[in-house]
């Protein structure tokens, strides 16, 4: 199959989705599809800034993303991962027809990307919308629902997603959970020789629970103060971090593996919402157990009583006592660090690829689900 997807501007730094993205694209090619990974140097956003000079300025940029841009597309990499040299990574002005190749398949990554992919000529491709998250976070609540009202075939990583997309719309979505990278995702310490070390993902988006997860931190370091903990995230370490937590700012996957998850005897995910949560399968992987806030996205993977304890989000105070309840039984802690791995292990790339192209060649989302 030729099989375009398409992503939002070319980030100079990793993202979640885009990780999962370039992934199928690696994999998908390996397998001797031809794809193409198309970026849009604008999405034309400027519409939703909250201030007319916001507004303003936003359209003025837009402008000049697109005067003497030239040829219709540019070869581009991907600076932060390496991508399969039959991947063929694309930067245009807009997501205009004229500027996205003909394919058999489509696939919108992102909600904005899928209301131009949805008005495109039926010659680029079958439609489909990728959807890794309720992105009201980056759109006005209602276009983002518009979108998963759509008309394109649906795609979802998590079953919550699945259900959000059935009451929006009646569709029934193919479910194709986010894979762990196994060959750079393992114990290399054993959970029952950890130390008292938490993990946790930062982000400075106040829906990722960094406030929640930090106050959690200091309250259960009140009850063990031999408590370590050690953040990491693309963004500069934040100010309000105490002074005794550890931060690692864009840490390459051995720096993740070694120096942040199997460092840690739990990942702690404070996270309100999320599509998936790939960080705590990665911990999992390597032999964490899990406090997390009850999501959404980490329900497929974290089970309360058996891997991890789960608590109600934008709380600190039970994120605190579960980390109090599993660093003060180690029996306990690694039990459930034990049953993380083994849980941990059932979500390959392999298995979520078939999935995909289950999708893609239309067969029935009752069985890729």
């Amino acid at each position: 199959m030729k099989i375009t997807f398409v992503l939002p501007r070319l980030m100079p730094r990793p993202t979640g989705g885009g990780k999962i993205v370039y992934q199928y694209a690696n994999a998908l090619a390996e397998a001797g599809h031809e794809i193409e990974v198309l970026h849009p140097r604008t999405l034309f956003l400027w519409r939703f800034r909250h201030t007319p000079a916001a507004r303003l300025r936003s359209f003025a940029a837009d402008c000049a993303k697109l005067i003497g841009w030239g040829a219709p597309g540019r070869r581009a990499y991907v600076p932060w991962m390496t991508m399969h040299p039959r991947v063929k990574i694309t930067v245009v002005p807009a997501l205009y027809a004229r500027h996205v190749p003909q394919a058999d398949a489509i696939v919108a990554t992102l909600w904005r990307t899928a209301e131009y992919v949805e008005r495109l000529p039926a010659t680029k491709g079958e439609k489909f919308y990728f959807i890794q998250h309720h992105e009201t976070w980056a759109g006005p609540e209602a276009r983002v629902n518009r979108t998963l009202q759509s008309r394109m075939k649906k795609i979802v990583i998590s079953g919550w997603l699945k259900d959000l997309v059935r009451d929006l719309s009646g569709d029934t979505a193919w479910q194709v959970p986010n894979p762990v990278d196994h060959a750079e995702f393992f114990v290399t310490c054993a959970p029952g020789q950890r130390e008292r070390t938490v993990s946790m993902l930062y982000s400075p988006h106040a829906w990722k629970g960094a406030a929640e997860g930090v106050a959690a931190l200091e309250l259960a370091k009140a009850s063990f103060p031999d408590l370590k903990a050690v953040l990491f995230g693309t963004a500069a370490r934040p100010d309000f971090l105490p002074a005794w937590i550890s931060y690692v700012q864009n840490p390459a996957r051995p720096v993740l593996r070694e120096t942040v998850y199997n460092a840690s005897s739990i990942y702690l995910c404070p996270s309100w919402s999320e599509g998936w949560g790939l960080p705590a399968l990665e911990a999992m992987a390597c032999g964490c157990a899990v406090v997390t806030a009850d999501n959404g996205g980490t329900r497929d993977f974290v089970i309360d009583g058996q891997n991890g304890i789960v608590v109600p989000p934008k709380s600190a105070q039970p994120l605190a006592d579960a980390l109090i309840a599993l660093l003060g039984d180690d029996a306990r802690r690694t039990a459930y660090a034990d049953r993380s791995v083994r849980l941990a292990q059932q979500f390959t790339l392999q298995a979520s690829v078939e999935r995909l192209v289950d999708a893609l060649s239309h067969r029935s989302p009752a069985v890729a689900s």
